[in-house]
């Protein structure tokens, strides 16, 4: 099995349309796919992980398999709040909505 090294690896692994952009439960759930000009996993990485790899807290390439294990594991729809408590788990640093 290939090792996991981008974003687009892990959006590759999964299919979606959103048929309801905007909808109200969009803000409480992470999608693991690519929705247009929109990615998600792209957000979280640049906000909320990239942080934390610029101050020595983990690497990219950690930070990369945390996602793509987070996408696998969790049953879809995936919710912010588990999402991000399995990269906190996994990454051993607080990773806050």
């Amino acid at each position: 099995m290939a090792i996991t090294k981008t974003i687009s690896d892990i959006n590759d692994k999964y299919d979606y349309t959103d048929e309801n952009p905007g909808g109200k439960q969009d803000a409480k759930l992470v999608s693991c796919a690519q929705c247009g000009d929109y990615n998600e996993l792209s957000y979280i990485y640049t906000h909320k992980l990239k942080p934390l790899i610029d101050k020595n807290k983990f690497s990219h390439e950690d930070a990369i398999q945390a996602l793509d294990e987070a996408c696998a594991k969790l049953k879809n729809p995936r919710t912010r709040v588990e999402f991000y408590e399995f990269l906190t788990d996994k990454l051993g640093h607080t990773i806050v909505a």
